[in-house]
């Protein structure tokens, strides 16, 4: 995703708040333009003492994503679910309100056009024709399935 009208240290307070790693990458001279990726913070208690990641909700990192693809429905995938965007938004909002976000789901010009329609955003189909799911529902947190 894009994001304008804000600072790389505002990204970066917001993801910390969060709980998400935010990676960073400024694209202007202003430093109010930045490409960024969000990824899960994994606790040390979802990890074996080997190092390999503990099966279930044991192995499970705040704001965990799973795969919806026929056949791989349900595997854990190293990306924040649709809530963890839609909380991260929000601390975003929090410190710049006329930020601008770019992703490829939508396009949010400031805090009150995000929060009159990121609801949709949720429903909207990521799977198959043949196996739907939504946004709202790949995800392994508390929340998942539903998009308030």
């Amino acid at each position: 995703m894009t994001a304008s009208g804000i600072t790389e240290s505002q990204l970066q307070l917001a993801a910390a708040a969060v709980g998400v790693r935010a990676d960073v990458n400024t694209l202007s001279g202003t430093g109010r333009y930045h490409r960024v990726k969000l990824y899960p913070v994994v606790p040390q208690d979802c990890y074996t003492k080997g190092g390999n990641r503990r099966k279930g909700e044991r192995g499970d990192a705040p704001y965990q994503r799973e795969s919806v693809g026929y056949g791989t429905a349900g595997r854990r995938v190293h990306a924040v679910c649709w809530h963890g965007f839609r909380d991260y938004f929000r601390a975003c909002f929090a410190l710049a309100p006329n930020a601008t976000f770019r992703t490829a789901v939508d396009t949010w010009k400031g805090s009150a056009d995000f929060e009159a329609r990121y609801q949709d955003s949720g429903y909207r189909n990521i799977g198959s024709a043949f196996s739907p799911a939504s946004h709202a529902e790949a995800c392994r947190c508390p929340e998942s399935g539903r998009a308030a």
